[in-house]
């Protein structure tokens, strides 16, 4: 915070903006859980398999430690499964608005796109401007990132625990 002291000699405090990192912007990480959502088998996902491609797709050294896990060329012990508190806040919002809905299937919780969820990644996927290293992640390795998969994910990383 920066303080002024006036000629009477009173304060006065104005609070400044802080930057804040890219992945806890509203701005880009909902956009990017749509496409995820989007990306999952049946336009839906467990909450397991979204903190896995939310931790993925946060950098490039993160996608490429996957696609390596991915392609067999690294063992899934070495995938630190990581839950984020904003990304929590960020479901709830993405639910709150609309965008998407908790269901069941299979006995699990999941989370799935609603059509407006679905319209707003229709012009997400149109856009070629954003996202793109994060959609050509998604198309290239969305098909391998099964429910089995990060299942196996879990397990590998309680073993080395």
């Amino acid at each position: 915070m920066n303080f002024e002291i006036h000629a009477d000699r009173n304060f006065s405090f104005q609070r400044k903006p802080s930057p804040v990192p890219g992945d806890l912007r509203i701005g880009w990480r909902l956009p990017l859980t749509l496409l995820m959502l989007n990306n999952s088998r049946g336009k839906k996902a467990s909450l397991a398999k979204l903190n896995l491609l939310n931790d993925a797709l946060r950098s490039e050294k993160s996608r490429d430690k996957l696609g390596k896990i991915l392609r067999g060329d690294t063992a899934l012990i070495e995938w630190r499964m990581r839950v984020e508190p904003a990304f929590g806040r960020n479901i709830d919002l993405m639910t709150g608005g609309q965008l998407a809905e908790w269901q069941v299937a299979n006995g699990k919780a999941t989370i799935c796109l609603t059509e407006t969820g679905k319209k707003v990644v229709k012009l997400l996927e149109d856009d070629n401007e954003s996202f793109v290293d994060e959609k050509a992640f998604l198309t290239e390795f969305s098909s391998k990132i099964t429910e089995g998969f990060v299942t196996q994910i879990l397990a590998a990383n309680r073993a080395s625990s």
